[in-house]
């Protein structure tokens, strides 16, 4: 029996990423033991993946000793004391500790670290950019995968009960989630311009707006909902994937900032309309596999990082000013009739 360890411990939307190379990969090779290493904050991805025989989650600061544990524990249960293969797309000191003395074949895809700075430094943006998703299954070449055209996955208990992933298939047209919040401040759309979406969805087309994301977004959705002046949902302070997802797949569409809520609701077959403002779309981490729209502002300084930053350096912050809530709005009517289609095992 094949063995293969796939390692992507963060962040949520790079875990979230990281599944269809496992659906993948598990096509390619069935019947195969894939186990997965993941932080474990955000182990939740996996928790109900069919494709996936174990996953090791790994805590803030683990003990030595307890990583060493965990290893004889994984050594000792496969056939061969070892991985046939080791996936490592973390590719940092962490994930290389981690997956020491597991198994000799280890494939590590590039970070492509001078294309992202020749983007922020130079503003030269690649003509035929890569997604993320494309760059991870491009560094098993030439070994065989057999590629499909399904976006990401995070599976819920039923799905995996009933063995046919669906995603947000039964949302409601009047319905579209707003994730308002974002780890770094420069992709962080402005509180206002949110409120206006509100309004508008509200007033002109009688769209719900529902406010989605973690216990940190609460401020920001606080002020958000003070703002608007009309009624919103709130279902923003989650604490789980599994609410979050609840309320994702009684909408019919999403507006976010690119965050991993973004890919979460991609990865549950929600349209996204994404808001990208210090980075930009051409750094690979756009919605997979769903229906989408970017909305973004043709400023001189884009992009300023290839992550976010804490505040603009420039200090206009135009790249997220400038983006219009009518612009936005176009965006969300011209995905309203697009629905993503189901898949099974």
């Amino acid at each position: 029996m094949t063995s293969i360890l796939v390692i992507r411990l963060s962040s949520l939307g790079d875990v979230i990423l990281a599944t269809p190379l496992v659906r993948r990969l598990a096509r390619t090779h069935p019947g195969a033991r894939i186990d997965v290493v993941v932080a474990e904050r955000f182990a939740d991805v996996w928790k109900h993946n069919p494709y996936v025989t174990s996953v090791w989650a790994i805590p803030r600061q683990p003990p030595a000793a307890e990583l060493d544990a965990r290893k004889l524990e994984l050594l000792s249960s496969l056939p061969e004391g070892r991985y046939d293969l080791i996936v490592d797309l973390q590719r940092n000191l962490r994930s290389t500790t981690l997956r020491r003395g597991l198994g000799p074949s280890v494939v590590v895809p590039s970070k492509h670290r001078m294309e992202k700075l020749a983007m922020v430094w130079l503003k030269r943006r690649p003509e035929r950019p890569l997604h993320v998703v494309d760059r991870y299954c491009a560094s098993l070449e030439p070994r065989p995968l057999s590629m499909d055209a399904d976006g990401c996955e995070v599976w819920t208990e039923q799905e995996r009960r009933q063995g046919w992933y669906g995603g947000a298939a039964g949302g409601n047209q009047r319905r579209w989630a707003l994730a308002v919040g974002a780890h770094h401040a420069t992709k962080q759309w402005p509180v206002i311009r949110f409120a206006e979406l509100c309004r508008t969805l509200v007033d002109d087309y009688g769209i719900t707006p529902v406010l989605v994301g973690g216990p940190a977004d609460v401020p920001i959705a606080d002020a958000v909902a003070a703002a608007a002046g009309v009624t919103v949902e709130r279902a923003d302070g989650a604490s789980t994937l599994e609410q979050t997802i609840d309320v994702l797949d009684t909408c019919a569409g999403i507006v976010s900032n690119d965050t991993g809520v973004m890919h979460l609701a991609a990865a549950r077959r929600l349209p996204v309309v994404a808001i990208f403002g210090s980075t930009v779309p051409e750094l690979g981490f756009t919605p997979y596999g769903v229906p989408y729209r970017i909305v973004q502002a043709n400023v001189a300084c884009r992009p300023c990082s290839h992550i976010g930053r804490s505040r603009c350096p420039k200090g206009h912050f135009r790249c997220m000013h400038d983006v219009s809530s009518n612009a936005v709005v176009a965006a969300v009517l011209d995905l309203q009739s697009c629905k993503p289609s189901a898949s099974s095992l």
